[in-house]
């Protein structure tokens, strides 16, 4: 409400981010779990486990890492999603809201691809140096890909793609239909 103000498109992101972050969260733990991830793979958790001993969960602290990376791109496209919506109602208030779902959902698959695009990018930008140790490695690939450093920057990345991709369809179905009712 800070960013975007007091209003129905704002109050419609909210509710397609919290869902999205629900379903988010859930695969996070479930992919974490999977993956056996332990959240010791950055020096960062080994500092803070010597320094703060049992005090901490790490693992629970790499869940939250990925939550909340997950929580920018879910925020920006739920408000993305709201105002197109929102948008397309003002040019053509008669729209009913199925087209206005559809034609809604046409300019969010867009923006997913590129949302998944930056999620990619940023997630290699930040683990650049990890890409090294891809080239000219005497290690084979499969063993390689499989190392906890490697492991948490796919885990963060499948997770926060998949949320994103849950993220369009919700908060277009809100921002549709409620704004469909009230006319």
């Amino acid at each position: 409400y800070l960013s975007h103000g007091f209003n129905r498109k704002t109050s419609i992101a909210i509710g397609g981010t919290a869902v999205a972050l629900l379903i988010t969260g859930g695969l996070a733990k479930i992919f974490v779990e999977a993956t056996k991830l332990t959240g010791f793979a950055s020096e960062e958790a080994g500092f803070l486990q010597v320094a703060r001993g049992d005090l901490v969960n790490i693992k629970g602290l790499l869940l939250a890492g990925i939550i909340i990376g997950a929580l920018g791109v879910l925020d920006d496209i739920s408000v993305a999603q709201s105002a197109i919506v929102q948008q397309l109602k003002e040019a053509n208030p008669k729209m009913k809201a199925t087209e206005l779902f559809t034609r809604a959902m046409r300019v969010g698959q867009d923006h997913i691809a590129s949302m998944v695009n930056t999620l990619v990018l940023v997630y290699t930008g930040a683990a650049l140096p990890l890409l090294l140790l891809f080239i000219d490695n005497p290690l084979p690939f499969s063993q390689v890909v499989n190392y906890e450093i490697i492991a948490e920057e796919v885990v963060r990345t499948l997770v926060g793609s998949i949320g994103l991709i849950t993220a369009v369809p919700i908060t277009t179905l809100l921002a549709s239909s409620l704004d469909f009712k009230k006319k």
